[in-house]
């Protein structure tokens, strides 16, 4: 699977499509590209992918997150933006921000677990005095276009 760059479209291979249903069901806010072939998923549409890959373990996204930052420092970079974390992604960058791994500035944005939803209960501020992690704002999905919602308390 490769993700497009602004990640509102992904990639298949044949192999993956022989596990999805044939026709495609029609998916409000999703496009199923079929022409000149199959293969492309854009926004909701990604979901039919996304159920079916393995999911990383808290572990699993530690090690990802460690690696990806010691490359970033590697290259000089000492912030990034995520436009769009889910909450227990976020629960897991407020746990690493207090470690000595954790090497860079993020601001992320909080994207809810379901797409195209606000998810009022989990959009908490979060604003570390050392400015190693800001989430304050939402991304919101609205048909094919992204959102980006106000200030979070």
């Amino acid at each position: 699977m490769l993700d497009r760059v602004d990640v509102h479209c992904i990639w298949i291979s044949q192999a993956v499509l022989d596990l999805l249903p044939d026709p495609f069901p029609n998916i409000p806010g999703g496009e199923v590209v079929t022409d000149p072939g199959k293969g492309v998923f854009c926004d909701n549409a990604m979901d039919l992918i996304k159920e079916k890959l393995p999911k990383p373990d808290r572990y699993d996204k530690t090690q990802y997150i460690q690696a990806a930052m010691r490359e970033l420092n590697a290259l000089g970079l000492v912030g990034m933006h995520d436009a769009g974390a889910i909450p227990d992604d976020l629960n897991l960058f407020k746990d690493l921000a207090d470690t000595e791994e954790w090497t860079m500035r993020v601001y992320a944005m909080l994207e809810c677990e379901k797409r195209n939803t606000f998810c009022a209960d989990e959009a908490v501020g979060i604003a570390r005095d050392d400015g190693m992690l800001h989430v304050r704002s939402v991304k919101l999905f609205a048909g094919t276009s992204t959102l980006t919602a106000g200030h979070i308390n």
